[in-house]
């Protein structure tokens, strides 16, 4: 099954000297859990509730994200298909919870998936400048 890196490239601005909330709003904008169409941050305010869930060790329900998040149950799976189609979230038994035990960890993974994809898009490119003749 092919996976989605759903990384946001667009012009994000660094941050510096700036709060917990806004170093994981930062994350939540650059892993692309948001646009501009999801006006009430529906997907961050998701992922922080599996961090905050993922931290006590528990496993959390569609009901419960849904409650803890203020969001309708519809918007709540729509965005865990999204976050566990980009192999961020997992299921388990109809819980959920993020695939790695922390943020740095999810990071380092996200980063080992994309060089693999970027590699392979490198050997496709050099397979394709050579049949196209450059």
């Amino acid at each position: 099954m092919a996976r989605k890196i759903i990384l946001n490239i667009g012009p994000i601005e660094p941050i510096s000297e700036s709060n917990t909330n806004e170093e994981l709003y930062w994350i939540s904008q650059a892993l692309g859990l948001f646009n501009e169409r999801d006006k009430e941050k529906s997907c961050h305010r998701i992922f922080i509730e599996l961090i905050k869930a993922k931290k006590e060790n528990e496993l959390m329900n569609s009901q419960d994200l849904a409650d803890k998040s203020h969001l309708s149950r519809a918007t709540v799976l729509h965005h865990l298909d999204k976050l566990a189609g980009s192999n961020i979230v997992i299921e388990k038994d109809h819980e959920f919870e993020l695939i790695d035990s922390n943020i740095s960890s999810m990071i380092s993974r996200l980063k080992e998936e994309m060089n693999e994809f970027m590699e392979e898009m490198e050997k496709i490119s050099r397979k394709l400048d050579k049949e196209l003749g450059f």
